[in-house]
């Protein structure tokens, strides 16, 4: 049997034990395990020796019912269930990206506490369960470099107080410094980003973490701008970048397996789908889906939606408008011709 589905049943098992104080017998477990009654004895055996308290009582006939004081977990500094602590030891591989900053040493501070209510044996042992998930990043940030800024940051968001930042816009090749209101941290594609207003151009602008080259507090207050919402900013956009002018319908037509991948996934809040049906047959009251799906999309900027769509290839093609379609060509042709040699 794999070791993860020994590991996952042992975790059911507990689980069980914690919320039926009644007790359990034997045979019940093994029913809704679907094993022998050899293997939940074994299981039983296991977690006893990993230290949970893990007992049996029996009745006038002397049937045993196997529990776990239902208490076993709220007695702690921190009261959690078993289900919620390991649940919360797996989810600090999913914090990997900002590894290194202030908000993964409290993910940690969490773990201590959850590792003072779990035996020592046992958070080992099930930390196998980890081995089931894996989460996967491409081109991480390191971002222990910029711990301190990332900190600074959040604390100025909190405490409304205006920073001085001096930032590096790497395709301007600028650097630059200036006072800085900081409203909140995004994290978009495992990159953290700061989006405030920048003193220096008297608007709102957004920052990549990784490019401030320092943040020092000044201990002056700001106020945010009036009816500023952090999620209602990024709403015409397909990605980080700020979108200053009104949404516009976008319409893309995918065929072949591009078509399901998109179907897939809700790419953005604008997204609707819709299948061209293919051709009718005489007797066909209704024609079949096609193989052609038409994407629209509500956008007020379009850089990274043309990253996107380009990634299809030519499983791709812009329908409207005209003056993007015609732009997308001519990016095409432009990277063809660096290929003709």
């Amino acid at each position: 049997m794999p070791r993860g589905e020994q590991i996952q049943r042992q975790w059911n098992l507990l689980r069980m034990l914690q919320t039926r104080g009644e007790g359990i017998p034997l045979a019940q477990l093994a029913q809704e395990c679907d094993v022998s009654e050899r293997t939940i004895q074994r299981d039983l055996e296991l977690l006893q020796e990993l230290g949970f308290p893990v007992e049996f009582g029996e009745d006038e006939y002397g049937k045993r019912f196997w529990r776990m004081p239902p208490n076993f977990f709220k007695t702690g500094p921190l009261p959690l269930s078993l289900t919620e602590a390991i649940s919360l030891h797996l989810a600090e591989r999913m914090f990997a990206p900002l590894a290194g900053t202030h908000f993964v040493d409290g993910l940690q501070s969490i773990q201590d506490k959850i590792r003072s209510l779990m035996p020592a044996k046992a958070m080992d042992y099930f930390s196998g369960l980890g081995s089931t998930l894996l989460v996967r990043t491409v081109a991480a940030t390191d971002f222990s470099k910029h711990a301190d800024i990332i900190r600074t940051l959040h604390e100025a968001i909190l405490d409304e107080r205006t920073v001085e930042v001096e930032y590096h816009a790497l395709w301007r090749g600028d650097r630059y410094k200036t006072l800085y209101d900081p409203y909140g941290l995004v994290l978009h594609l495992d990159d953290l980003f700061a989006v405030g207003r920048s003193h220096r151009a008297d608007a709102v602008r957004i920052f990549k973490a990784s490019r401030i080259l320092s943040a020092a507090p000044t201990g002056v207050r700001f106020e945010r701008l009036e009816g500023f919402d952090l999620e209602h900013f990024f709403r015409g956009s397909f990605g980080i970048i700020q979108a200053d002018q009104e949404p516009i319908e976008i319409a893309v037509e995918f065929r072949g397996v591009a078509a399901a991948v998109v179907e897939e996934r809700i790419w953005h809040d604008s997204q609707k789908l819709e299948w061209l049906p293919a051709t009718a047959n005489l007797f066909d009251h209704e024609p079949d889906k096609g193989d052609s799906l038409v994407a629209t999309f509500e956008l007020a900027e379009v850089i990274e939606f043309k990253k996107w769509l380009k990634g299809f290839g030519d499983q791709a093609v812009l329908l409207r408008p005209d003056w993007l379609r015609r732009e997308i060509h001519d990016e095409l042709l432009a990277a063809a011709a660096r290929y003709d040699d």
